[in-house]
């Protein structure tokens, strides 16, 4: 066998084991609550523009989890872009509402499921990496 076959065999198992799928199935549900949470909260009316926000980034989330589910030796090299996109959700009421006055709830929100994007985006890139060596 060699480094190569030896390097993908532990990324194919880092990658589809028991733990990666609820990483997997976390990051989902994270994306799908941030693509909901201005009907969710009720802000969709009152800042439009965090409202689009909040749908483009909970979409992109959702389809960066969804592909490493479906397709696990190839999208896992794609975990660590969602340490940026969580902090982008952390920062965003402050920053595309700088105008606009923004509730507590929205920035709870906001804030809490930014971080737990950065902490599975974290633990999803960790676990590709110890995978390869």
């Amino acid at each position: 066998m060699s480094a190569s076959t030896g390097t993908r065999a532990g990324r194919e198992v880092a990658t589809t084991s028991s733990p990666a799928s609820v990483v997997d199935g976390l990051m989902l549900l994270a994306g799908i609550y941030t693509a909901v949470s201005p009907w969710v909260i009720h802000f969709y009316r009152t800042n439009p523009y965090l409202t689009e926000n909040n749908l483009i980034m909970g979409l992109g989330v959702a389809l960066v989890a969804l592909g490493t589910s479906l397709a696990p030796q190839r999208m896992h090299r794609f975990a660590w872009t969602l340490v940026p996109l969580g902090f982008w959700l952390i920062l965003s009421p402050a920053v595309v509402t700088a105008s606009h006055g923004v509730s507590a709830g929205i920035v709870w929100s906001n804030t809490c499921t930014g971080g737990a994007v950065c902490l599975l985006g974290v633990i999803a890139a960790i676990r590709v990496a110890d995978a390869s060596g």
